[in-house]
């Protein structure tokens, strides 16, 4: 399917809308989106027009406006001095005043505030911890979320953009680097935690290798895949999964011994 007809056919209102977010009200150092490092197929349209324009390096990404990837792209943004954006293959991002909005495909965040950042679907909503996270949208509405690097906190907020919530009604959890959830359609729930090898993960995603310049944790993060390779030498029947696809990620749980 060419971009074009994407754009035609309002494809990223089909898939299942991720909306990146800063929680509360945005320090001054975050609120500067510019593009970064990008490569095949990439195309900014406003969401009031049909009007489709090129990227360039070290452009600001205005509000109302639409990022579309093909099928080989790639996108990097840069939000404020630290946080980041990555964006896969056939991934939309729509950037309002203080809120982003992913449609499908997967990205990696870096939130470099403790505060977190508001991650959401069509059907849920998360505030992701400070930390590295892998961020992907699922079929059926909901959100699956790999720590890179942490432990980091992840919170539910519950269904639509309305707000967090009772507090006491949020399920909460702090992952370690290399575990999976993912959130279920609603927005209240997670579902169980399966530990991916995180090793493989690094080695084979594109989004961590696909650009010229490495992420700035990389070292880390090897080391954190080779520690944990260790750890699980020693264990017989833990859910471990193994991590596929170029530029996102795959679970495949095997079977119980």
């Amino acid at each position: 399917m060419a971009l074009t007809d994407v754009i035609g056919r309002g494809w990223w209102q089909a898939a299942g809308v991720i909306a990146l977010g800063f929680c509360g009200v945005a320090r001054a150092e975050e609120t500067g989106v510019l593009f970064g490092h990008f490569e095949g197929r990439v195309m900014i349209r406003k969401t009031t027009s049909s009007r489709v324009e090129l990227p360039a390096a070290g452009r600001a990404l205005e509000p109302g406006e639409i990022v579309i990837t093909g099928d080989r792209a790639c996108v990097e943004l840069r939000v404020g001095e630290s946080g980041l954006w990555r964006v896969g293959r056939r991934a939309v991002l729509v950037v309002q005043p203080g809120i982003g909005r992913l449609t499908a495909g997967a990205a990696i965040v870096r939130v470099p505030v403790e505060s977190g950042w508001r991650v959401e679907s069509e059907r849920g909503v998360v505030r992701l911890g400070r930390g590295l996270w892998m961020v992907q949208a699922v079929d059926n509405e909901g959100l699956k979320l790999v720590c890179l690097d942490g432990p980091a906190d992840v919170e539910a907020w519950g269904e639509g953009a309305a707000g967090p919530g009772d507090a006491a009604e949020r399920a909460r959890l702090r992952l370690r680097p290399g575990e999976l959830v993912f959130l279920k359609p609603g927005g209240r729930q997670f579902g169980p935690v399966v530990t991916i090898y995180l090793e493989e993960l690094l080695g084979t995603s594109r989004l961590v290798n696909g650009f010229p310049e490495p992420l700035t944790e990389i070292r880390r993060l090897r080391n954190l895949g080779m520690i944990q390779r260790e750890q699980l030498k020693g264990v017989t029947a833990a859910l471990v999964a193994g991590a596929s696809d170029d530029d996102g990620f795959e679970v495949a749980v095997p079977k119980a011994p």
